[in-house]
């Protein structure tokens, strides 16, 4: 996220400061002193979400596409399906093999 505007009176580049969560709600007006200029001025927040999609044939009545998750211990490893995250834990058959490195 880029928190630096331009102050609207002399056109100096400011870091919006958000310390303890300041200027982060939506529809609020926050000020702000520029750190050149001196001078207040406000700013308001606005949010942006991005969504990014992928095919996900397992719920489309297709196969779970399962890897081993990467945990320590070993013991605790899950699997996970690649395309929508399903998580389970593995067979007996696959937990053997994971601890033994594989």
């Amino acid at each position: 996220m880029n928190d630096d505007v331009d102050c609207p009176y002399c056109g100096k580049s400011q870091e919006i400061n958000h310390d303890d969560g300041y200027g982060y709600v939506e529809d609020e007006a926050y000020e702000q002193e520029c750190g050149e200029c001196e001078k207040i001025f406000v700013f308001h927040t606005s949010i942006n979400y991005n969504y990014s999609v992928n095919t996900a044939d397992c719920l489309n009545g297709g196969e779970h596409r399962y890897r081993k998750t990467n945990t320590f211990p070993k013991r605790y490893t899950r699997m996970r399906c690649l395309d929508c995250s399903h998580e389970r834990q593995p067979t007996a058959n696959e937990l053997t093999h994971i601890l033994k490195g594989g």
